[in-house]
């Protein structure tokens, strides 16, 4: 059966691990944001003199990029899912997971057939989450790092209010079982 399933979360919480373990458990097509459009991104941000690395507070960033990354995203999706193929997203929503409609109308927008829609709901602790970061060292997390006072709380384990999706959430502390976290999913 052919599905659709956004893998949510935080930065660190371990949604891209989560992600591509699912992908790879149930053969689906694994879409990842950063890698469908970072380089996009980075060069819009470029040609306005804005830095690649704070997009969280950018309002170019949020006003004008970020919706063509995720309409591009969703596109893609569904240019899979017309073909009969599973799509796992792996993208954060941040700025979305408040609109109570954006994953229908999205998905409607860009054409997708009828199937069952669900979301995996990534978080870790705060612990975690800033050991991950701090370890990986990617020069977009400096500013979150740098200013972990107002990055937490705004963007640590958010709320997801959309409506038309079946929501899971998983703990991220530890490592998950992956079958167990698929069988949830299909159950």
């Amino acid at each position: 059966m052919t599905f659709a399933l956004a893998v949510v979360g935080g930065a660190g919480s371990g949604k891209s691990t989560v992600a591509q373990r699912i992908a790879l458990r149930t053969a689906a097509v694994y879409l990842d944001k950063d890698s469908l459009a970072g380089p996009l991104v980075e060069a819009a941000l470029a040609a306005q003199g804005q830095s690649p690395d704070d997009r969280e507070s950018n309002s170019f960033y949020i006003e004008h990029v970020m919706p063509a990354e995720y309409r591009a995203l969703f596109s893609v999706a569904g240019d899979n899912l017309r073909l009969g193929r599973s799509v796992v997203i792996d993208a954060p929503f941040a700025a979305y997971l408040d609109q109570p409609e954006f994953f229908t109308r999205a998905a409607s927008d860009s054409g997708w057939p009828t199937l069952p829609r669900q979301v995996l709901q990534v978080f870790t602790s705060e612990t975690t989450t800033r050991r991950r970061l701090a370890e990986r060292g990617l020069p977009r997390d400096h500013a979150k790092l740098n200013d972990w006072n107002a990055f937490w709380p705004t963007w640590g384990d958010l709320s997801i209010s959309w409506t038309g999706v079946r929501l899971h959430r998983l703990n991220n502390d530890l490592i998950p079982d992956i079958d167990a976290v698929v069988a949830r999913l299909e159950g």
